[in-house]
């Protein structure tokens, strides 16, 4: 019985989850913003660690207020139903990857070598090639 009950709310999730080939890297980079956020609100004082001097120039709130922003942009393009709703998603995508060539970036300007490094790189371009893809589809889907 329960199970019935169930199935409907499964499928709608399914649904949101799986509602096209860029989904699954929206939902992974909003989270991961959302939680670099919270550590840059929760921990300020993370910055002054040697690994992340690239981020020095902004303070730890800017740099949250701006990564949680572009998650919370992203939580709204993909919930967006109306008009322009795939414009709206390249445009997230596009500040996501530029969030995350930002985090790249900063840990290839340290001294330390990390896994970070290549992972935050990947992120990075997986977003801009996602947000192209969006472009590609919103522009193709016109004529």
């Amino acid at each position: 019985m329960a199970g019935e009950a169930l199935k409907p709310l499964l499928r709608r999730l399914a649904a949101f989850v799986f509602y096209d080939e860029v989904r699954l890297f929206e939902i992974f980079s909003m989270l991961n913003l959302f939680a670099w956020a919270k550590v840059l609100l929760l921990q300020p004082e993370l910055l002054h660690n040697e690994a992340y001097r690239g981020f020095d120039a902004v303070a730890a709130v800017l740099w949250a207020y701006f990564f949680g922003g572009v998650a919370m942009l992203q939580i709204i393009a993909m919930l967006n139903r109306r008009r322009y709703r795939m414009e709206l998603r390249f445009v997230a995508m596009a500040l996501a990857a530029g969030s995350w060539s930002v985090i790249a970036w900063n840990f290839w300007a340290t001294s330390l070598s990390t896994t970070a490094n290549l992972n935050y790189t990947i992120l990075a371009l997986a977003c801009a090639v996602s947000g192209s893809y969006l472009a590609w589809k919103s522009t193709s889907s016109q004529f």
